[in-house]
Protein backbone atom coordinates (compact mmCIF):
# COMPACT_ATOMS: atom_id res chain seq x y z
CA UNK A 1 0.00 0.00 0.00
CA UNK A 2 1.11 3.80 -1.09
CA UNK A 3 -0.22 6.60 0.70
CA UNK A 4 0.30 10.04 0.00
CA UNK A 5 1.20 12.71 1.97
CA UNK A 6 1.78 16.59 1.01
CA UNK A 7 4.94 17.42 -0.04
CA UNK A 8 7.70 18.01 2.10
CA UNK A 9 11.28 18.27 -0.09
CA UNK A 10 12.69 21.23 -0.90
CA UNK A 11 12.59 22.75 -4.61
CA UNK A 12 14.35 19.72 -6.50
CA UNK A 13 13.54 22.11 -9.53
CA UNK A 14 15.35 25.20 -8.65
CA UNK A 15 18.09 23.18 -6.90
CA UNK A 16 18.72 21.08 -10.38
CA UNK A 17 19.18 24.59 -11.84
CA UNK A 18 21.93 25.81 -9.39
CA UNK A 19 25.98 25.89 -10.13
CA UNK A 20 25.42 22.93 -12.54
CA UNK A 21 28.90 21.19 -13.96
CA UNK A 22 29.08 20.42 -17.02
CA UNK A 23 30.32 16.75 -18.40
CA UNK A 24 31.73 14.87 -21.41
CA UNK A 25 29.44 12.39 -22.89
CA UNK A 26 30.70 8.46 -21.15
CA UNK A 27 29.96 5.39 -23.47
CA UNK A 28 27.70 2.68 -21.64
CA UNK A 29 30.31 -0.17 -21.94
CA UNK A 30 28.51 -3.59 -23.08
CA UNK A 31 27.08 -6.20 -20.68
CA UNK A 32 29.52 -8.29 -18.87
CA UNK A 33 30.30 -11.79 -20.11
CA UNK A 34 32.21 -13.31 -17.10
CA UNK A 35 29.82 -12.38 -14.66
CA UNK A 36 26.89 -14.27 -13.20
CA UNK A 37 23.37 -12.75 -12.18
CA UNK A 38 22.62 -10.53 -9.21
CA UNK A 39 21.39 -12.40 -6.76
CA UNK A 40 17.67 -10.43 -5.63
CA UNK A 41 18.01 -11.22 -2.02
CA UNK A 42 21.45 -9.34 -2.42
CA UNK A 43 20.24 -6.87 0.27
CA UNK A 44 20.27 -9.27 3.33
CA UNK A 45 20.53 -8.73 6.89
CA UNK A 46 22.52 -9.98 10.07
CA UNK A 47 20.83 -9.41 13.57
CA UNK A 48 22.96 -8.88 16.78
CA UNK A 49 22.14 -12.36 18.35
CA UNK A 50 20.97 -10.66 21.94
CA UNK A 51 18.92 -8.11 19.98
CA UNK A 52 16.92 -10.73 17.59
CA UNK A 53 13.59 -10.37 19.72
CA UNK A 54 13.62 -6.87 19.29
CA UNK A 55 13.51 -6.73 16.10
CA UNK A 56 10.93 -9.37 15.60
CA UNK A 57 8.70 -9.14 18.55
CA UNK A 58 6.19 -11.80 20.10
CA UNK A 59 3.66 -14.15 18.34
CA UNK A 60 1.61 -11.95 20.32
CA UNK A 61 2.70 -8.76 19.77
CA UNK A 62 4.99 -8.95 16.41
CA UNK A 63 7.31 -5.90 15.49
CA UNK A 64 5.17 -4.40 13.12
CA UNK A 65 7.34 -2.02 12.13
CA UNK A 66 10.08 -4.54 11.32
CA UNK A 67 7.28 -6.44 9.12
CA UNK A 68 6.79 -3.68 7.41
CA UNK A 69 10.68 -2.65 6.06
CA UNK A 70 11.60 -6.02 5.70
CA UNK A 71 8.16 -6.64 3.18
CA UNK A 72 8.79 -3.65 1.29
CA UNK A 73 12.49 -5.42 0.04
CA UNK A 74 10.40 -8.37 -0.47
CA UNK A 75 7.89 -6.97 -2.21
CA UNK A 76 10.58 -5.09 -4.49
CA UNK A 77 12.24 -8.14 -5.36
CA UNK A 78 10.12 -10.83 -5.01
CA UNK A 79 12.58 -12.96 -2.72
CA UNK A 80 12.66 -12.51 1.04
CA UNK A 81 16.05 -11.11 2.61
CA UNK A 82 18.40 -13.47 4.73
CA UNK A 83 18.58 -12.57 8.15
CA UNK A 84 21.67 -14.00 9.80
CA UNK A 85 21.33 -14.48 13.58
CA UNK A 86 24.43 -13.48 15.23
CA UNK A 87 27.38 -11.46 15.60
CA UNK A 88 29.51 -10.71 18.90
CA UNK A 89 26.72 -11.67 21.30
CA UNK A 90 26.48 -14.78 19.67
CA UNK A 91 29.69 -16.42 20.86
CA UNK A 92 28.53 -14.98 24.63
CA UNK A 93 25.08 -16.61 24.29
CA UNK A 94 24.19 -19.97 25.77
CA UNK A 95 20.71 -21.86 25.98
CA UNK A 96 19.06 -22.48 28.96
CA UNK A 97 15.91 -25.35 28.20
CA UNK A 98 14.13 -24.64 31.17
CA UNK A 99 14.60 -20.05 31.10
CA UNK A 100 11.06 -18.98 30.66
CA UNK A 101 12.23 -15.90 29.25
CA UNK A 102 13.09 -15.51 25.55
CA UNK A 103 16.33 -14.01 26.26
CA UNK A 104 18.36 -12.43 28.98
CA UNK A 105 20.79 -9.53 28.84
CA UNK A 106 23.64 -8.98 31.62
CA UNK A 107 25.19 -5.80 30.72
CA UNK A 108 28.68 -4.72 32.55
CA UNK A 109 27.12 -1.03 32.34
CA UNK A 110 23.91 0.47 31.20
CA UNK A 111 24.65 1.99 28.30
CA UNK A 112 27.12 -0.65 27.15
CA UNK A 113 26.44 -1.34 23.04
CA UNK A 114 26.42 -5.02 23.81
CA UNK A 115 25.80 -7.37 27.08
CA UNK A 116 28.79 -9.48 28.26
CA UNK A 117 26.80 -12.43 28.67
CA UNK A 118 23.23 -13.75 27.20
CA UNK A 119 20.64 -16.41 28.12
CA UNK A 120 18.26 -17.41 25.80
CA UNK A 121 15.37 -20.04 26.39
CA UNK A 122 12.84 -21.89 24.07
CA UNK A 123 10.93 -18.55 23.90
CA UNK A 124 13.68 -17.31 22.42
CA UNK A 125 13.10 -19.66 19.02
CA UNK A 126 9.32 -18.16 18.38
CA UNK A 127 11.64 -15.54 17.24
CA UNK A 128 11.74 -17.33 14.09
CA UNK A 129 8.50 -17.51 13.32
CA UNK A 130 7.21 -14.17 13.77
CA UNK A 131 7.71 -12.05 10.96
CA UNK A 132 6.74 -14.43 8.26
CA UNK A 133 8.72 -16.77 5.53
CA UNK A 134 12.38 -15.40 6.11
CA UNK A 135 15.13 -17.78 5.49
CA UNK A 136 17.71 -17.80 8.81
CA UNK A 137 21.40 -18.51 9.62
CA UNK A 138 21.23 -19.46 13.27
CA UNK A 139 24.74 -18.30 15.25
CA UNK A 140 26.39 -21.14 17.45
CA UNK A 141 28.44 -20.22 20.11
CA UNK A 142 32.04 -21.75 19.40
CA UNK A 143 33.19 -21.15 22.97
CA UNK A 144 30.82 -23.61 24.17
CA UNK A 145 30.87 -27.01 25.35
CA UNK A 146 30.01 -29.27 22.26
CA UNK A 147 27.31 -30.66 24.13
CA UNK A 148 26.03 -26.91 24.96
CA UNK A 149 26.23 -26.41 21.17
CA UNK A 150 24.25 -29.27 19.74
CA UNK A 151 21.76 -29.05 22.65
CA UNK A 152 20.98 -25.49 21.13
CA UNK A 153 21.39 -26.75 17.40
CA UNK A 154 18.61 -29.39 18.59
CA UNK A 155 16.53 -26.79 19.81
CA UNK A 156 16.44 -25.08 16.91
CA UNK A 157 15.23 -27.53 14.35
CA UNK A 158 12.52 -28.59 16.90
CA UNK A 159 11.32 -25.53 18.01
CA UNK A 160 11.05 -23.67 14.57
CA UNK A 161 9.35 -24.12 10.58
CA UNK A 162 12.87 -25.64 9.15
CA UNK A 163 11.66 -24.79 6.64
CA UNK A 164 12.91 -21.16 7.29
CA UNK A 165 16.18 -22.47 8.89
CA UNK A 166 18.72 -21.95 5.96
CA UNK A 167 22.00 -22.53 7.28
CA UNK A 168 24.12 -22.51 10.77
CA UNK A 169 27.05 -20.42 11.60
CA UNK A 170 29.54 -21.85 13.96
CA UNK A 171 31.50 -19.33 15.81
CA UNK A 172 32.28 -15.21 15.25
CA UNK A 173 35.53 -13.79 13.83
CA UNK A 174 37.27 -15.79 15.99
CA UNK A 175 40.44 -15.00 13.96
CA UNK A 176 40.28 -11.16 14.90
CA UNK A 177 41.21 -12.01 18.82
CA UNK A 178 41.74 -16.24 18.81
CA UNK A 179 43.16 -16.08 22.59
CA UNK A 180 40.62 -14.58 24.16
CA UNK A 181 38.94 -17.48 24.25
CA UNK A 182 41.66 -19.76 24.15
CA UNK A 183 45.07 -20.45 25.48
CA UNK A 184 47.96 -18.08 24.56
CA UNK A 185 48.99 -20.91 22.15
CA UNK A 186 46.14 -21.40 20.30
CA UNK A 187 46.80 -21.97 16.64
CA UNK A 188 45.38 -22.10 13.27
CA UNK A 189 45.57 -25.67 12.69
CA UNK A 190 44.24 -25.92 16.05
CA UNK A 191 40.82 -23.73 15.49
CA UNK A 192 40.64 -26.23 11.99
CA UNK A 193 40.96 -29.22 14.06
CA UNK A 194 37.71 -27.67 16.86
CA UNK A 195 35.86 -26.44 13.73
CA UNK A 196 35.77 -30.31 11.88
CA UNK A 197 35.48 -32.00 15.62
CA UNK A 198 32.51 -29.58 16.43
CA UNK A 199 30.94 -29.00 13.16
CA UNK A 200 30.78 -32.57 12.38
CA UNK A 201 29.29 -33.91 15.82
CA UNK A 202 26.51 -30.67 15.05
CA UNK A 203 25.79 -32.16 11.37
CA UNK A 204 25.37 -36.23 13.43
CA UNK A 205 23.06 -34.29 16.42
CA UNK A 206 20.72 -32.59 14.05
CA UNK A 207 20.10 -35.58 11.80
CA UNK A 208 19.38 -38.08 14.67
CA UNK A 209 16.98 -35.78 16.75
CA UNK A 210 15.39 -33.91 13.72
CA UNK A 211 15.80 -35.71 10.88
CA UNK A 212 16.36 -35.05 7.09
CA UNK A 213 19.91 -33.70 5.92
CA UNK A 214 21.58 -31.72 7.25
CA UNK A 215 21.14 -27.55 6.09
CA UNK A 216 25.03 -26.85 6.69
CA UNK A 217 27.13 -24.31 7.64
CA UNK A 218 28.00 -20.55 6.35
CA UNK A 219 31.58 -20.34 7.61
CA UNK A 220 33.94 -19.18 8.62
CA UNK A 221 33.02 -16.12 9.25
CA UNK A 222 36.13 -14.38 9.79
CA UNK A 223 36.88 -10.71 9.74
CA UNK A 224 39.85 -9.53 7.21
CA UNK A 225 42.32 -8.75 7.39
CA UNK A 226 43.82 -10.48 10.59
CA UNK A 227 46.93 -12.05 11.92
CA UNK A 228 47.31 -15.00 14.24
CA UNK A 229 48.38 -13.59 17.82
CA UNK A 230 49.91 -17.24 18.44
CA UNK A 231 52.61 -17.28 15.47
CA UNK A 232 51.98 -14.46 13.04
CA UNK A 233 50.79 -16.21 10.83
CA UNK A 234 48.24 -15.09 8.77
CA UNK A 235 44.71 -16.16 9.20
CA UNK A 236 43.15 -16.34 5.82
CA UNK A 237 40.18 -18.48 4.51
CA UNK A 238 42.26 -19.59 1.73
CA UNK A 239 44.90 -20.88 4.48
CA UNK A 240 42.76 -22.77 6.24
CA UNK A 241 40.83 -24.57 3.47
CA UNK A 242 44.29 -25.83 2.18
CA UNK A 243 44.96 -26.95 5.85
CA UNK A 244 41.96 -29.77 5.91
CA UNK A 245 39.21 -27.09 7.14
CA UNK A 246 35.52 -28.43 6.38
CA UNK A 247 37.09 -31.89 5.61
CA UNK A 248 33.61 -32.98 5.45
CA UNK A 249 32.31 -30.32 3.42
CA UNK A 250 29.40 -29.23 5.63
CA UNK A 251 29.93 -25.67 3.94
CA UNK A 252 27.50 -24.13 1.65
CA UNK A 253 28.46 -20.63 1.98
CA UNK A 254 31.78 -18.61 1.96
CA UNK A 255 31.44 -16.20 4.45
CA UNK A 256 33.78 -13.07 5.45
CA UNK A 257 33.03 -10.14 7.48
CA UNK A 258 33.63 -6.27 6.41
CA UNK A 259 33.79 -2.66 7.64
CA UNK A 260 35.12 0.49 5.89
CA UNK A 261 36.49 1.64 9.57
CA UNK A 262 36.05 1.73 12.66
CA UNK A 263 34.55 3.63 15.41
CA UNK A 264 37.60 4.16 18.07
CA UNK A 265 39.50 7.09 18.63
CA UNK A 266 41.31 8.80 17.93
CA UNK A 267 39.94 9.62 14.69
CA UNK A 268 38.75 12.52 12.55
CA UNK A 269 35.61 14.77 12.80
CA UNK A 270 32.34 12.66 11.47
CA UNK A 271 32.31 14.85 8.34
CA UNK A 272 35.92 14.27 7.33
CA UNK A 273 35.74 10.43 7.37
CA UNK A 274 32.11 10.41 5.70
CA UNK A 275 33.96 12.25 2.65
CA UNK A 276 36.82 10.31 2.68
CA UNK A 277 35.56 6.65 3.66
CA UNK A 278 32.42 6.41 3.09
CA UNK A 279 31.55 8.98 -0.04
CA UNK A 280 34.60 8.30 -1.46
CA UNK A 281 34.11 5.80 -5.19
CA UNK A 282 37.66 5.43 -4.67
CA UNK A 283 38.02 3.69 -1.35
CA UNK A 284 35.31 2.00 -1.64
CA UNK A 285 37.15 -0.29 -4.77
CA UNK A 286 39.52 -0.26 -2.75
CA UNK A 287 37.86 -1.86 0.59
CA UNK A 288 36.41 -4.40 -1.66
CA UNK A 289 39.37 -5.65 -3.59
CA UNK A 290 40.59 -8.26 -1.24
CA UNK A 291 37.04 -9.76 -0.85
CA UNK A 292 36.71 -10.02 -4.75
CA UNK A 293 40.16 -11.49 -5.33
CA UNK A 294 39.47 -14.04 -2.23
CA UNK A 295 36.41 -15.13 -4.18
CA UNK A 296 38.74 -15.66 -7.07
CA UNK A 297 40.51 -17.59 -5.11
CA UNK A 298 37.95 -20.13 -3.55
CA UNK A 299 36.14 -20.65 -6.77
CA UNK A 300 37.19 -23.77 -6.33
CA UNK A 301 35.02 -24.88 -3.77
CA UNK A 302 32.04 -23.97 -5.82
CA UNK A 303 30.30 -22.25 -3.04
CA UNK A 304 28.96 -18.37 -2.85
CA UNK A 305 31.15 -16.20 -1.40
CA UNK A 306 29.07 -13.72 1.18
CA UNK A 307 29.70 -10.82 3.25
CA UNK A 308 27.90 -12.61 6.29
CA UNK A 309 28.03 -9.45 8.24
CA UNK A 310 29.20 -5.71 7.08
CA UNK A 311 28.34 -2.28 7.61
CA UNK A 312 29.89 0.72 7.05
CA UNK A 313 31.66 1.76 10.52
CA UNK A 314 32.90 -0.91 12.69
CA UNK A 315 32.08 -1.21 16.64
CA UNK A 316 28.33 -0.27 15.99
CA UNK A 317 29.04 2.59 13.67
CA UNK A 318 29.67 5.89 14.37
CA UNK A 319 26.88 9.42 15.01
CA UNK A 320 27.20 12.05 12.01
CA UNK A 321 28.91 9.11 10.16
CA UNK A 322 27.00 6.04 10.15
CA UNK A 323 23.85 7.23 11.03
CA UNK A 324 23.16 10.03 7.98
CA UNK A 325 22.18 10.09 4.99
CA UNK A 326 25.59 10.26 3.46
CA UNK A 327 26.00 6.27 4.70
CA UNK A 328 23.11 5.84 2.37
CA UNK A 329 25.00 6.76 -0.87
CA UNK A 330 28.38 4.85 0.52
CA UNK A 331 25.34 1.97 0.29
CA UNK A 332 24.41 1.64 -2.97
CA UNK A 333 28.12 2.53 -4.47
CA UNK A 334 29.63 -0.49 -2.17
CA UNK A 335 25.96 -3.28 -3.19
CA UNK A 336 26.87 -2.45 -6.36
CA UNK A 337 30.28 -2.52 -6.99
CA UNK A 338 30.11 -5.53 -4.80
CA UNK A 339 27.87 -7.32 -6.61
CA UNK A 340 28.88 -6.16 -10.43
CA UNK A 341 32.33 -8.62 -8.83
CA UNK A 342 30.33 -11.41 -7.68
CA UNK A 343 29.82 -11.25 -4.28
CA UNK A 344 26.61 -12.77 -3.62
CA UNK A 345 25.01 -11.20 -0.70
CA UNK A 346 25.32 -8.70 1.58
CA UNK A 347 23.87 -9.40 4.94
CA UNK A 348 23.78 -5.63 6.86
CA UNK A 349 24.45 -5.98 10.59
CA UNK A 350 21.54 -4.11 12.63
CA UNK A 351 21.38 -3.80 16.18
CA UNK A 352 19.15 -2.36 19.02
CA UNK A 353 20.58 1.17 19.45
CA UNK A 354 22.96 0.98 16.79
CA UNK A 355 24.37 3.81 15.12
CA UNK A 356 24.86 2.08 11.46
CA UNK A 357 21.41 0.72 11.55
CA UNK A 358 18.94 0.61 9.11
CA UNK A 359 16.14 1.19 11.53
CA UNK A 360 15.38 0.95 15.24
CA UNK A 361 13.00 -1.22 15.89
CA UNK A 362 12.01 -0.28 19.73
CA UNK A 363 11.96 2.74 22.07
CA UNK A 364 15.79 2.16 23.67
CA UNK A 365 17.67 4.67 25.66
CA UNK A 366 15.50 7.24 24.60
CA UNK A 367 15.40 6.76 20.90
CA UNK A 368 11.89 5.84 19.25
CA UNK A 369 11.68 3.28 16.15
CA UNK A 370 12.71 5.27 13.79
CA UNK A 371 13.70 4.54 9.84
CA UNK A 372 17.68 5.91 9.03
CA UNK A 373 19.36 6.32 6.45
CA UNK A 374 20.52 3.03 5.39
CA UNK A 375 17.54 2.03 4.48
CA UNK A 376 16.76 4.47 1.94
CA UNK A 377 20.24 2.93 0.33
CA UNK A 378 18.88 -0.25 0.55
CA UNK A 379 15.61 0.51 -1.26
CA UNK A 380 17.87 1.94 -4.04
CA UNK A 381 19.44 -1.04 -4.54
CA UNK A 382 16.22 -3.27 -4.60
CA UNK A 383 14.54 -1.17 -6.74
CA UNK A 384 17.68 -0.81 -9.47
CA UNK A 385 17.40 -4.62 -9.14
CA UNK A 386 14.02 -5.80 -9.16
CA UNK A 387 12.28 -8.89 -9.96
CA UNK A 388 14.42 -9.50 -12.85
CA UNK A 389 16.56 -13.47 -12.44
CA UNK A 390 19.29 -12.24 -14.68
CA UNK A 391 20.35 -8.70 -13.80
CA UNK A 392 24.21 -7.91 -14.14
CA UNK A 393 25.73 -4.83 -13.24
CA UNK A 394 28.50 -3.04 -14.80
CA UNK A 395 30.58 0.15 -13.75
CA UNK A 396 30.72 2.85 -15.77
CA UNK A 397 34.16 4.78 -15.30
CA UNK A 398 34.14 7.75 -14.20
CA UNK A 399 37.13 10.54 -13.40
CA UNK A 400 36.31 11.45 -9.78
CA UNK A 401 36.84 9.86 -6.76
CA UNK A 402 33.51 10.83 -5.30
CA UNK A 403 31.28 9.88 -8.12
CA UNK A 404 29.95 6.66 -9.48
CA UNK A 405 27.74 5.28 -12.21
CA UNK A 406 26.39 1.67 -13.12
CA UNK A 407 24.69 0.42 -16.16
CA UNK A 408 22.36 -2.88 -15.39
CA UNK A 409 21.40 -5.21 -18.12
CA UNK A 410 18.40 -7.02 -18.03
CA UNK A 411 18.74 -10.42 -20.34
CA UNK A 412 21.87 -8.65 -22.17
CA UNK A 413 19.37 -5.59 -22.72
CA UNK A 414 20.26 -2.01 -20.70
CA UNK A 415 17.91 -1.62 -19.09
CA UNK A 416 19.03 0.79 -16.26
CA UNK A 417 21.20 3.47 -14.87
CA UNK A 418 22.48 4.59 -11.65
CA UNK A 419 24.44 7.61 -10.86
CA UNK A 420 25.99 8.98 -8.03
CA UNK A 421 27.49 12.48 -6.55
CA UNK A 422 29.14 11.54 -3.31
CA UNK A 423 30.41 15.22 -3.11
CA UNK A 424 29.36 15.95 0.51
CA UNK A 425 26.91 18.58 0.83
CA UNK A 426 25.93 19.78 4.53
CA UNK A 427 22.64 20.91 4.95
CA UNK A 428 23.26 23.95 6.95
CA UNK A 429 25.51 25.71 4.07
CA UNK A 430 21.77 26.74 2.50
CA UNK A 431 19.98 24.78 -0.60
CA UNK A 432 21.18 27.55 -2.69
CA UNK A 433 24.76 26.79 -2.23
CA UNK A 434 24.18 23.20 -3.50
CA UNK A 435 25.55 22.55 -6.74
CA UNK A 436 25.38 19.89 -8.91
CA UNK A 437 26.57 17.66 -11.87
CA UNK A 438 25.81 17.04 -15.23
CA UNK A 439 26.36 13.59 -16.59
CA UNK A 440 25.93 12.53 -20.19
CA UNK A 441 25.48 9.02 -21.03
CA UNK A 442 25.87 6.91 -24.89
CA UNK A 443 23.15 4.80 -24.94
CA UNK A 444 22.71 2.06 -27.36
CA UNK A 445 18.95 -0.05 -27.70
CA UNK A 446 17.02 2.48 -29.08
CA UNK A 447 15.11 3.92 -25.61
CA UNK A 448 13.77 7.26 -26.43
CA UNK A 449 13.63 7.89 -22.42
CA UNK A 450 14.03 7.40 -18.94
CA UNK A 451 12.20 7.72 -15.82
CA UNK A 452 14.29 9.67 -12.69
CA UNK A 453 13.92 8.68 -9.27
CA UNK A 454 16.03 10.05 -6.80
CA UNK A 455 17.55 9.41 -3.38
CA UNK A 456 17.79 12.89 -2.06
CA UNK A 457 17.67 14.48 1.21
CA UNK A 458 18.50 18.07 2.55
CA UNK A 459 22.51 17.14 2.80
CA UNK A 460 24.97 14.19 3.35
CA UNK A 461 24.61 15.23 7.09
CA UNK A 462 21.32 14.51 8.03
CA UNK A 463 19.47 11.83 9.37
CA UNK A 464 15.66 12.13 8.52
CA UNK A 465 13.90 13.46 5.01
CA UNK A 466 15.53 10.99 3.02
CA UNK A 467 12.96 9.85 -0.10
CA UNK A 468 13.43 7.95 -2.97
CA UNK A 469 11.43 8.59 -5.81
CA UNK A 470 9.62 10.91 -3.66
CA UNK A 471 8.72 8.34 -1.42
CA UNK A 472 9.20 8.12 3.13
CA UNK A 473 9.90 5.05 4.74
CA UNK A 474 9.53 6.67 7.35
CA UNK A 475 8.26 5.30 11.03
CA UNK A 476 6.52 8.64 12.01
CA UNK A 477 4.79 8.67 9.14
CA UNK A 478 3.04 5.25 8.36
CA UNK A 479 4.83 3.01 10.68
CA UNK A 480 7.55 1.93 7.90
CA UNK A 481 5.08 2.23 4.95
CA UNK A 482 5.26 3.55 1.52
CA UNK A 483 4.21 7.40 1.90
CA UNK A 484 3.98 9.30 -1.83
CA UNK A 485 5.65 13.02 -0.59
CA UNK A 486 5.98 14.27 -4.06
CA UNK A 487 4.15 12.42 -6.57
CA UNK A 488 6.03 14.84 -9.52
CA UNK A 489 6.98 12.39 -12.00
CA UNK A 490 10.39 13.16 -14.22
CA UNK A 491 11.62 11.53 -17.05
CA UNK A 492 14.41 12.52 -19.21
CA UNK A 493 14.70 12.05 -22.93
CA UNK A 494 17.15 10.41 -24.78
CA UNK A 495 18.53 12.81 -27.57
CA UNK A 496 20.58 11.74 -30.68
CA UNK A 497 21.34 8.26 -28.21
CA UNK A 498 22.89 10.29 -25.02
CA UNK A 499 20.90 10.45 -21.88
CA UNK A 500 21.79 13.78 -19.73
CA UNK A 501 20.82 14.07 -16.50
CA UNK A 502 21.79 16.48 -13.44
CA UNK A 503 22.55 15.04 -10.13
CA UNK A 504 22.84 17.53 -7.05
CA UNK A 505 25.47 17.25 -4.67
CA UNK A 506 24.86 14.31 -2.27
CA UNK A 507 22.52 12.64 -4.29
CA UNK A 508 21.97 9.40 -6.53
CA UNK A 509 19.52 8.88 -9.13
CA UNK A 510 17.89 5.69 -10.93
CA UNK A 511 17.14 5.80 -14.30
CA UNK A 512 14.80 3.41 -16.13
CA UNK A 513 15.20 3.12 -19.76
CA UNK A 514 11.86 2.88 -21.95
Amino acid sequence: MVLHRPSRLFGLSLLLQLGQGKADTVAVPSCPKDTEPVANDLQSFSIEFSYFPDFTGKKSHPNEFSRTLLGNLKDITGVAPVIRVGGTTQDRAEYHPSQKEPIRNIFENPDDDQPIKTDFGPGFFESYEVLGDFPYIHGLNFNLSLAQETSSTIAMCKLMNTKNLHLYELGNEINMEPTRYRPANYSMADYIREWNYKSTAIAAAYKKACGGPFPGMMAPSFILPSFDLADSTPWTIEGIYANGYDKNNLTREICAHQYMQENRPPQLPPATRLQRILMNHTNIVESLGPHIQRAKNLEYLDHPYVLGEMNSIANQGRDGESNVFGDALWLVDFSLWAAEHNIKRLNFHQGTSYRYASWQPILNKGIAPTTKPPYYGQIMVAMALGRSENMRIRNIPLSGHNEAAYALFDNSRLSKLVVLNMEAFNSTSGADSRSSQEYKFKVLGGSKSANVQRLIAPGSDVEKNVTFGGISYDYELEKGNAVVVDDMEETVEIEDGVLSITVPDSSAVLLTLD
